[in-house]
């Protein structure tokens, strides 16, 4: 979290107190919301990823509906758990 978006919650009177530990590929990260994007599952799995590239991903162990299981889509975001929450990030050639 930024000190100024520390400094914005605490003005709210928000505290920051849970870190939420997920897994992208076998490999544990550490994210700071609890709502994650496509986006940001992509550029953690594959942080040197080429433009132009797709991606598939699925998750596992999740908040919400089908069983906390379902395919994250480019511009979609999924509700992590505190932990537990797995993410399978693949190059695709298809669209």
């Amino acid at each position: 979290m930024s000190v100024e978006a520390a400094t914005e919650a605490q003005a709210e009177g928000k505290r920051k107190d849970v870190d939420y530990k997920i897994v992208i590929n076998g490999s544990p990260f550490v994210v700071e919301e609890q709502i994650v994007s496509y986006e940001q599952v992509v550029a953690l799995g594959f942080p040197n990823g080429e433009p132009g590239i797709r991606y598939s991903v699925v998750y596992r162990n999740a908040r919400g509906g089908h069983g906390g299981a379902g395919t994250l889509a480019p511009g979609a975001t999924v509700t992590v758990k505190v932990k537990g929450t797995s993410f399978d990030v693949t190059p695709t050639t298809r669209s």
